[in-house]
């Protein structure tokens, strides 16, 4: 089968693609527990 092949560079930017989704949805998590913990600490005061 010839569509079997992937060349070196697809599949590199594919990896590139997942790690930097995979990094804007942990970063966006993040970003949401963080409000979520000063919106906590600016209560108690």
């Amino acid at each position: 089968m010839t569509f079997s092949y992937i060349p070196t560079g697809l599949g590199l930017g594919a990896i590139v693609l997942i790690f930097v989704i995979g990094g804007i949805v942990l970063f966006s998590l993040g970003y949401i527990g963080w409000m979520k913990i000063k919106r906590f600490f600016r209560r108690g005061k």
